[in-house]
């Protein structure tokens, strides 16, 4: 029988008909009356005394969605080099959260998701959540939304005025955008005025759906390790300074691994640590050293090892253990030493074979 089409079908925008899913029952899928959106104001709110501020017990930090890394009602980035393997971890984060299971090395609180796929076709991302679904033995997710929004974005402002008359009272953990470049048609990524424009929009879904806002975003061209983690997404330096959480992904020496550093703005920070693209997730590398900013690593690393044979000499087997003690891997170690040595920091005695940090030289008078 030839399906036709309804008044309501017509009238529908493209956001209205692709947020519609199969596994919603045939009343959910007629269309809900619209809901009225909160006034926005110019006025400022009133300030607080900084003792009504503390003794206010109503104001509670929002929970963790992913323990340790994001909180409901933030702003995330995903940032990585093209073809990093950024949506497949962004489609795996949606499926953790939406199913409350572990995503790399962090507890998820399981939660409604909204996912809005900008760049792949329909059929492609269905492939790939199959893909991880058999891959985590997980049943098909309920609590997943997707909506298919390739070629149909024209007006981002637009977009987000939709989303949240469609989402706003629907409690969504997560909502992630994949990826952000495709919002900025007609805008520079290069001028902080596009870019902040765009954040404030960011911000806006985020307040008035309260959930976090996760997308993806590309790196800039050029040797990223050079660079400090904070600088390497591509366009204005707005992007990396307007999220409250930031998950790196820095191309490894090593084969298909990377290096993830993490900028925790509400958080403490953690240390970096590098997985491995193995398909379709990534996976830890305990035995792989993180790579990026090289020259700052490299630096805390040396004065670790001259502060193990501060006080007493160390054979280079004896040394080389309680490196590895504190983290410093084998070749590091090997490379590091030898930096030492070349540059008159550590000395060797002959005899018993230990070694020493190297006498202060005399200042001249």
């Amino acid at each position: 029988m030839t399906q036709t089409s309804t008044d309501a079908d017509i009238a529908a925008t493209p956001v209205d008909m692709a947020i519609k899913t199969d596994a919603r029952s045939a009343t959910q899928n007629e269309p809900a009356p619209p809901l009225v959106l909160k006034p926005w104001t110019n006025r400022l709110p009133d300030s607080i005394r900084a003792d009504q501020l503390l003794s206010d017990q109503a104001l509670k930090i929002p929970p963790e969605i992913v323990a340790g890394l994001i909180h409901q009602g933030t702003k995330v980035v995903l940032g990585g080099s093209s073809k990093a393997g950024k949506s497949w971890l962004l489609l795996y984060l949606a499926l953790c959260v939406a199913t409350g299971t572990k995503f790399l090395r962090w507890p998820a609180q399981k939660g409604p998701v909204l996912y809005l796929n900008l760049e792949i076709l329909a059929p492609f991302i269905k492939a790939r959540l199959q893909v991880l679904v058999n891959h985590c033995n997980l049943e098909a997710p309920t609590n997943l939304q997707i909506l298919n929004l390739r070629g149909l974005i024209t007006d981002f402002d637009g977009l987000v005025q939709e989303i949240i008359q469609q989402v706003e009272n629907q409690n969504y953990s997560m909502i992630i955008i994949d990826p952000i470049y495709k919002l900025m048609a007609g805008r520079s990524e290069n001028t902080a005025g596009g870019v902040g424009a765009l954040c404030v929009e960011l911000e806006r879904l985020a307040e008035r759906t309260g959930a976090v806002v996760v997308y993806a975003h590309h790196f800039s061209k050029g040797r990223q390790t050079k660079k400090k983690a904070i600088d390497r997404l591509s366009g204005s330096g707005v992007y990396g300074r307007d999220a409250d959480s930031m998950i790196l992904l820095t191309d490894h020496t090593q084969s298909r691994c990377f290096t993830v550093d993490l900028i925790l703005r509400n958080l403490p920070p953690q240390d970096s640590f590098v997985v491995e693209w193995k398909y379709p997730v990534m996976v830890e590398r305990i035995d792989l050293e993180p790579e990026g900013e090289e020259e700052a690593r490299e630096d805390k690393r040396a004065h670790q090892m001259l502060s193990l044979i501060q006080n007493e000499p160390l054979t280079t087997g004896d040394w080389e253990e309680a490196a590895q003690q504190a983290g410093i891997p084998h070749a590091t170690f090997f490379r590091i030493k030898t930096r030492l040595q070349d540059a008159g920091h550590i000395i060797r005695d002959r005899w018993d074979k230990t070694w020493s940090q190297a006498s202060a030289p005399t200042q001249p008078n």
